[in-house]
């Protein structure tokens, strides 16, 4: 009798063996699915940063290189208007409003937009009064897209004409 009550025993520890088994190995995924959930959208995230990085460099770039052109000729920006793209020719920044759009490192779009300016009886910059010959507003854009979409970074400046 002994030997048939220690076989049924042993059956029933070989069956929550199992069951530990099952249980350990769900546990294993979860663990392994919630690490590689981490991992992924920590990679997302940094070229996400990575992306706006760049973008802010690229602003940074554009409003510098206005400010060249303006040193070097003052009269090319003012007589622009509107969306207008940068080029680089061996040593000097352009501007142009007929070149195809600007695409670096072909991810991002950068355009810069120009528009005139008027003074108020006070000489303050406003939305009506007197055109300002000598000084313009500048806007920056970098646009790159992202999953679903695009994203943006602009900044918006004065630019004047120091040299006259």
């Amino acid at each position: 009798m002994k030997n048939i009550f220690l076989k049924n025993k042993n059956q029933t520890s070989r069956g929550f063996t199992l069951v530990e088994i099952i249980v350990a190995c769900a546990i294993m995924s979860l663990v392994s699915i919630t690490l590689m959930t981490s991992a992924t959208k920590g990679i997302e995230l940094s070229d996400r940063a990575l992306k706006q990085s760049q973008a802010s460099m690229l602003l940074e770039e554009g409003v510098e290189a206005t400010k060249s052109i303006r040193d070097n000729n003052w009269s090319e920006i003012s007589s622009l208007s509107g969306n207008n793209y940068l080029s680089f020719n061996t040593s000097l920044w352009s501007l142009s409003s007929s070149n195809p759009v600007e695409i670096i490192d072909g991810i991002f779009t950068r355009t810069v937009q120009v528009s005139d300016v008027y003074r108020d009886n006070n000489d303050d910059i406003s939305s009506t009064g007197t055109l300002d010959d000598d000084t313009k507003r500048i806007n920056v854009i970098v646009e790159w897209p992202i999953h679903g979409g695009t994203s943006s970074k602009n900044i918006t400046f004065y630019i004047t004409n120091i040299f006259n």
